[in-house]
């Protein structure tokens, strides 16, 4: 006896849902295929990208290198330039190259106070400076501002404050000090010194013939 057959409605369902079914195998056969594929053109493209970063890594540290030797191997025409800053070999110092520079310690003095002199000497050259300062004297001087004569020199009746070779390093200052007693000298003459008379002077410092500015005072 032949089984009883459903309705027609429990068939469409079962054909519809095997063709869904399939549909849906056959869309998860696409993806899995376009997925491998993508996979592919991914890593192809991850190792240029690989290939491309590794040489421009190659080509910056070649760069560099070639920097660093640059930097660490100047030129001869440079390295010879540098030397010729540090230590011309044509550099040389004379008196007159030296900076004379004059001070007094107050611009007025009352009557009794004796002035003070100060005198720096400067080296601004890039080698030091050997001065025979016997036959280039270090002296002070004072003279009337008036008549622009020469009343009083350290020299004149004493030893200068330095005598002999002397050395003033480049680059470097002396300083020097003398008093003035206020009377008046010339050379040789140191017997009778009448005194200075109030009024305005100035002041000189001096190495050889290599004078400073002048520095006025007056003494009351």
């Amino acid at each position: 006896m032949r089984p009883e057959r459903l309705p027609e409605k429990y068939y469409k369902r079962r054909r519809a849902a095997a063709a869904i079914v399939l549909v849906i195998l056959a869309l998860l056969f696409v993806w899995l295929v376009s997925s491998l594929r993508g996979n592919d053109d991914t890593e192809q493209v991850a190792q240029s990208s690989s290939v491309t970063a590794t040489s421009g890594t190659q080509t910056s540290s070649s760069a560099t290198e070639e920097e660093s030797t640059e930097s660490t191997a100047p030129s001869e025409e440079s390295t010879e330039a540098a030397s010729s800053e540090a230590a011309p070999e044509d550099a040389t110092c004379r008196v007159e190259d030296l900076q004379v520079i004059a001070k007094t310690n107050r611009p007025d003095y009352p009557a009794g106070e004796q002035p003070v002199f100060y005198m720096t000497v400067r080296n601004p050259t890039q080698v030091d400076c050997e001065i025979d300062l016997d036959e280039h004297p270090l002296r002070f001087e004072v003279y009337d501002l008036g008549t622009n004569q020469r009343v009083w020199s350290d020299i004149d009746c004493n030893n200068p404050v330095a005598q002999g070779r002397q050395t003033f390093k480049a680059g470097q200052e002396r300083s020097f000090e003398a008093a003035w007693s206020r009377t008046q000298s010339a050379p040789n003459e140191c017997g009778d010194r009448p005194q200075a008379a109030p009024g305005g002077y100035y002041l000189h410092t001096v190495i050889g013939q290599n004078p400073s500015q002048p520095v006025t005072f007056n003494l009351a």
